[in-house]
């Protein structure tokens, strides 16, 4: 792991959702606790079993949180983007890490270690709130996540995610940009590759979607939400 001597931007700590509460000077005080680490694609970044003794936050770069089955076989669990922090729980309880993470393209990454989220923590009560919610929108997404996978079909999954992709942010957006391969994506959702691109171009024939390389335009957001419930009349399973 490539670790440089360059400070963390205070503008990129403010840039994260897990510190945009706290005020610049507070910012200021955990950045000069950091330190920037850059890395190519396809390297690893945590490996299943490892401790970790701080946080990440991703800058620059997009990376895959995983499992491996006994047989080898990868359940990718999240996509991480610019603006995503990981490791926290691992930090903070100091348990081996159940996961890897490894990049899916060049990435640039801020390293804050424990000693100074801790005291960040005990001089800011209002960051021990967004600790609290960042970790507790991650558990919810998780449990939906499961949700999806025992209840949902191929199609619903697929629908499923696409919406939530649209919505992340203040404001729904009528197109998303997958973050990585389908096949990554596909990993998430707990079907095959093939399934993926057959449920997305099914969509699309349908005239619910557009499909544009790796951007989705959503044509039908009301229809599409009665896809992913279950509830569609029109829907063909």
């Amino acid at each position: 792991m490539h670790a440089t001597s360059i400070p963390i931007d205070v503008d990129e700590l403010l840039a994260q959702s897990l510190f945009s509460d706290l005020d610049r000077i507070s910012i200021q005080q955990i950045a000069r606790g950091g330190w920037v680490i850059e890395q190519k694609r396809a390297a690893r970044i945590v490996s299943r079993g490892d401790y970790l003794d701080g946080l990440f936050a991703v800058f620059e770069g997009r990376l895959k949180l995983y499992m491996l089955s006994c047989n080898g076989d990868e359940r990718v669990l999240r996509v991480l983007q610019p603006g995503d922090s990981f490791g926290e729980a691992i930090m903070f309880n100091e348990f081996p890490s159940p996961v890897f993470v490894d990049t899916l393209s060049p990435v640039r990454l801020g390293y804050l270690p424990r000693e100074v989220i801790k005291e960040a923590l005990a001089a800011k009560p209002d960051f021990a709130d967004s600790m609290l919610r960042a970790m507790s929108h991650l558990m919810r997404q998780l449990i939906g996540d499961l949700e999806a996978c025992c209840l949902q079909n191929a199609r619903q999954r697929t629908v499923a995610y696409l919406l939530r992709e649209a919505h992340q942010g203040s404001t729904p957006h009528p197109e998303i940009r997958l973050p990585a391969a389908k096949a990554v994506i596909a990993s998430m959702l707990n079907i095959s590759a093939e399934t993926f691109s057959r449920e997305l171009h099914r969509l699309q024939e349908q005239g619910l979607i557009k499909i544009d390389r790796r951007t989705v335009y959503l044509h039908d957001s009301k229809r599409l939400g009665a896809i992913g419930r279950g509830v569609d009349p029109l829907s063909k399973f």
